[in-house]
């Protein structure tokens, strides 16, 4: 064997016991522990970052949802459901609670991993800006549904405070229209009897007058009980269904007539109204 030959083996051999002795030395050992963690850190990294963008696009989810939901209320606002309105502006701040706890705990998580990343910084606080731009926005929104809940509610007692005043002014005035048709109706009440001079004795509205006199009309007040009612303005005739008849109450002449039919019974014919009523509301015929 050559002694170049010799010699490079023996280097070879040199090396292998040295590698083999590096490699079960202390410092190597903690070389690759120290590998291994640095391995294992990085991996955590890693997952903790997904974890994070994972978050970051639910709360951008959550505000897209946000978003949409509002002009729904908007919606329901202008066409009056504020009850439903009001239900949507509840599941929307539920919403934005949660996500913003959501927040709070990954700023937590990130402080105690001891992560300064400028860029997950930035996006976390524009997202709590639009979280409270629309905290904010929703809290106007139910107070304006709130506001006109109230101007609704007021307005409907005034409306029901109208309808109480005009069921009163109808009440009123049905009142008063029964009064005025009383009144009416007392003043142009007329009484008229028609009877035998026996009949209008017995009824007590008549008397004998004495031996050379005829009957006499009692002046003491008559029970209408006993006398037909009529309507002075709608009376203009009576007949009294018989040939001989003789008007006992006073009524001025010309206010009235006194007329023979083809069957020769008389008809009293009320031609002037209310002269023949002027003296007497009370018309006494006696009949034969």
């Amino acid at each position: 064997m050559k002694k170049s030959s010799i010699f490079v083996l023996g280097l070879a051999g040199l090396f292998a016991v040295s590698c083999t002795n590096v490699e079960k030395s202390d410092e190597y050992q903690a070389l690759l522990a120290e590998k291994d963690s640095l391995a294992v850190v990085a991996s955590n990294v890693n997952t903790d970052y997904d974890a994070a963008l994972n978050t970051i696009n639910e709360i951008e989810n959550a505000l897209e949802a946000v978003r949409a939901a509002e002009g729904i209320i908007m919606v329901e606002n202008q066409e009056g459901n504020t009850n439903r309105a009001v239900s949507q502006i509840n599941a929307i701040q539920e919403t934005l609670q949660q996500n913003r706890q959501k927040i709070a705990d990954l700023e937590k998580q990130l402080a105690s991993q001891g992560s300064k990343s400028k860029a997950l910084g930035e996006t976390i606080s524009r997202l709590k800006t639009q979280l409270d731009e629309k905290d904010t926005f929703i809290s106007s929104l139910r107070d304006e549904i709130q506001n006109k809940n109230v101007q609704i509610s007021e307005l409907h007692d005034q409306v029901a405070n109208l309808n109480e005043n005009i069921d009163s002014l109808t009440v009123q005035s049905a009142q008063q229209q029964a009064t005025i048709q009383g009144q009416d109706e007392a003043m142009h009440t007329v009484w008229y009897f028609i009877g035998t001079q026996q009949v209008l004795i017995e009824k007590g509205l008549v008397s004998k007058g004495g031996l050379f006199k005829g009957l006499e009309v009692l002046k003491q007040g008559f029970d209408n009980g006993v006398f037909h009612k009529a309507d002075k303005r709608q009376l203009s005739s009576i007949p009294l269904n018989t040939k001989k008849a003789s008007i006992l109450t006073q009524h001025p002449d010309g206010s009235y007539e006194i007329t023979k039919g083809e069957d020769e019974n008389l008809t009293l014919n009320i031609t002037n109204p209310a002269a023949f009523w002027n003296i007497s509301n009370y018309l006494i015929v006696s009949i034969k």
